[in-house]
């Protein structure tokens, strides 16, 4: 009875330690500037996809989960600064769903 229950207690605490990969396949974009940026929208270039965002408030973030196909793309990030600047990264030089990474863009 004694080596069940140090099982699961271990098992348990094994589980607990893995690292959390719920990030994988996302783009954070963290906007650490003091000002809003607006016109937020990932765009997928092979593809010609874009989908809006909206949005980001200064200091603060936001999750972004790939949408990935059977292709790889590349992924940029369009957004509009306080001064109505158009901007344009990438942020993603190829996504491909056979390898999902954590992406993280900051705007400053």
């Amino acid at each position: 009875m004694n080596k069940g229950f140090l099982l699961v207690l271990i098992s348990v605490f094994l589980i607990s330690c893995t690292p959390y990969e719920s990030d994988k396949g996302k783009i954070i974009i963290n906007n650490k500037s003091p000002y809003l940026v607006s016109d937020v929208n990932i765009e997928y270039k092979s593809a010609g996809k874009i989908d809006p965002i909206g949005d980001i408030a200064s200091n603060s973030s936001y999750k972004y989960t790939i949408q990935y196909t059977d292709a790889e793309d590349s992924i940029n990030i369009n957004y509009t600064d306080s001064n109505k600047k158009r901007h344009s990264a990438n942020v993603v030089p190829y996504a491909g769903k056979y390898d999902k990474q954590k992406y993280q863009f900051d705007i400053e």
